[in-house]
């Protein structure tokens, strides 16, 4: 009879340290690379930039709100997963708004067009299949650049899982 597996304890991520530059780093590539695609038009630029900010700020919030529930992500998986989810919910929302403000960015360069609110639930589709591979890798590299694991000589503090240890029954 084969013995059961030891359980392992699978430490927290942490913020790469120094804080102050790694994260603006991260978000810097994540959010600046899909804007890199349209280097010569700056509509559209634009718009992914505010895209892309948008989606890291609630995809941040939502992070804080774990870390402040006292549960931090503990793999780089479900740092991603929170961005990608942040991503789908402004890819469904950004169809809409995107209708406003190409008639504000009509209005202030002169040039004459519309977009309907039908147009704009019709763009929806097309919206998240674009985006959510862009938000994908962004999730990615951000995960990758901003966070990191403990190391193995603070695995030794005990500290860290005391409040997880759950007592025999």
């Amino acid at each position: 009879m084969a013995a059961p597996a030891i359980p392992q304890r699978i430490p927290p991520l942490t913020w790469r340290k120094p804080v102050f530059i790694w994260t603006p780093i991260a978000l810097a590539m994540a959010i600046g690379w899909p804007a890199a695609l349209f280097y010569a038009d700056g509509g559209p630029q634009r718009l992914t930039l505010i895209a892309g900010a948008t989606v890291f700020a609630i995809a941040l919030i939502s992070l804080g709100a774990m870390w402040a529930a006292g549960r931090p992500p503990r793999s780089r998986r479900i740092v991603v997963l929170h961005v990608v989810m942040a991503g789908a919910i402004t890819l469904l929302l950004a169809p809409i708004v995107v209708g406003e403000l190409m008639t504000f960015l009509a209005e202030s360069t002169e040039r004459a067009g519309t977009l309907t609110f039908s147009m704009s639930l019709a763009m929806i589709p097309l919206a998240i299949v674009l985006g959510l591979p862009i938000t994908l890798v962004s999730g990615i590299v951000f995960a990758w650049v901003a966070l990191s694991h403990r190391r193995k000589h603070e695995l030794l503090d005990d500290g860290v899982f005391r409040e997880d240890v759950q007592p025999f029954r």
